[in-house]
């Protein structure tokens, strides 16, 4: 058991050769924890609720007060100056980028949290080359294409400030596909697209979920969201009434990078227009289309 800066308590559990980590809270580590003394008591006992907690407040305890303290990270982290990307696959496998190349590990140096709905990036392949994205991705020009890979890139550090992305079309410019392609890359999740949060509560916890966040055909952008997502984007932290309890406070400190997309010039205040790349989509002829069953099929092969 540790924490960590935040005050969260966490459990870091190895199953086989494998290890994970859960918020002591978590309805993970609750269910691990029923589980394990419904084992230890072989099968005869489950633990009541009152007990679950009970159990759970002096776990938190200890972790707070007996346990190391450890950054956590999602998906991305960095130490002793590498890289590390969390697939997110079942073999919980690890990449570790550094200036000599890259490699595969079992167990890292750094502790990654998976929150619910991330899903797995592809196993990693030696040989391939960033020009095989051109297919998968609608831009009038090589310059264009180039603000994706910059984008990418930059995305890719575990931190930020980070530019936001603003991809604009018309209708049928696969400005959605072209999204869902660049978050399939860098942090994939079963909702890729959103659609914009209504209030700024709900964009920082987005934000702490994921490591990428993406909103889709956004058609305008309230001053306190334009706001937000400089924030999110160059640094600011999110403050807001813990449940339960008048005085206590919630604070979600993050930095992310951050993709929209829509058919309309949308970004207008001067502050985030200086945070963005704005990338246009043009039309496609109808000749030029390929069935979604296709093109997806052919991504994967690629990525």
């Amino acid at each position: 058991m540790f924490h960590a800066p935040d005050g969260v308590a966490y459990v870091r559990l190895q199953h086989a050769e494998r290890f994970e980590v859960h918020p002591v809270r978590s309805g993970q580590f609750r269910a691990w924890l029923a589980k394990a003394f419904f084992d230890k008591t072989r099968g005869r006992r489950a633990p009541s609720s009152q007990t679950l907690q009970d159990a759970l407040g002096v776990l938190e305890a200890r972790a707070l007060h007996d346990g190391e303290e450890h950054p956590v990270s999602v998906r991305l982290a960095e130490s002793a100056g590498r890289l590390y990307v969390d697939l997110c696959d079942l073999e919980r496998h690890v990449v570790e980028v550094s200036p000599d190349g890259w490699r595969v590990l079992d167990d890292p140096p750094v502790r990654f949290v998976r929150r619910r709905g991330m899903r797995a990036l592809p196993y990693p392949a030696r040989g391939g080359s960033i020009n095989a994205l051109r297919q998968f991705v609608n831009v009038r020009s090589e310059d264009d294409f180039r603000l994706l890979v910059g984008w990418l890139l930059q995305a890719a550090r575990p931190r930020g400030p980070y530019a936001v992305l603003a991809l604009v079309g018309g209708q049928g410019s696969a400005k959605s596909t072209t999204a869902r392609v660049l978050r399939a890359l860098l942090d994939p999740n079963e909702a890729p697209l959103r659609a914009a949060p209504r209030e700024e509560r709900d964009l920082a916890i987005s934000a702490a979920n994921a490591w990428a966040v993406c909103f889709d055909n956004v058609s305008r952008l309230p001053d306190w969201m334009s706001d937000a997502i400089c924030r999110l984007a160059t640094g600011g932290g999110f403050a807001t009434r813990e449940l339960y309890s008048d005085r206590e406070e919630t604070i979600l400190n993050v930095q992310r990078p951050v993709l929209l997309n829509g058919i309309e010039e949308f970004v207008a205040r001067g502050d985030l227009l200086d945070r963005t790349m704005l990338v246009y989509t043009p039309a496609i002829p109808d000749g030029a289309r390929r069935s979604e069953r296709t093109f997806w099929q052919e991504f994967e092969r690629e990525a």
